[in-house]
């Protein structure tokens, strides 16, 4: 750190500390998942959904799996206060669009206004589930075989 006595001086190290905690986190693994939710989740925030149908699944996978514990249960109220936080720098997505997302892709199960997260390799591990996400797929006008090409 160098400078005139009495005038501004800049700390180099302290300059480049902060800058660095601007960077993206790298995720662990590195492969092509986590490439599509470094595009799409900064920070624990949504920028925007994708809209390739198998990447929106894997985003919204994502999304439930860090803000809602495997079998506990949430009243409504307390789901939406925890998606509105990742909605906060989104590109048109709320936490409604979310959370019927959530509900239809299997990873919230809604029952009397109470949602829970299904416990771990029941949510679209089955058969049953991936049926459901072709369904799901299906209903929002794209599927996995299309975009698989």
């Amino acid at each position: 750190m160098g400078g005139t006595p009495g005038g501004l001086a800049v700390s180099y190290d302290v300059f480049r500390g902060l800058v660095g905690r601007g960077r993206p986190v790298p995720r662990t693994g590195g492969g092509p998942d986590s490439a599509v939710l470094d595009t799409f989740v900064r920070d624990g925030r949504l920028l925007r959904l994708p809209a390739r149908w198998t990447r929106k699944k894997l985003v919204l996978r994502h999304i439930a799996e860090q803000t809602f514990e495997p079998g506990a249960e949430y009243p409504e109220r307390v789901v939406n206060e925890r998606l509105r936080a990742w909605c906060e720098d989104s590109d048109g997505v709320d936490h409604v669009t979310l959370r019927r997302y959530l509900v239809d892709l299997h990873h919230l199960h809604r029952s009397e206004g109470v949602y829970r997260r299904p416990e771990t390799g029941t949510e679209n591990g089955t058969e049953a589930g991936k049926a459901h996400g072709t369904e799901a797929g299906k209903a929002h006008g794209t599927d996995d075989a299309a975009e698989a090409g």
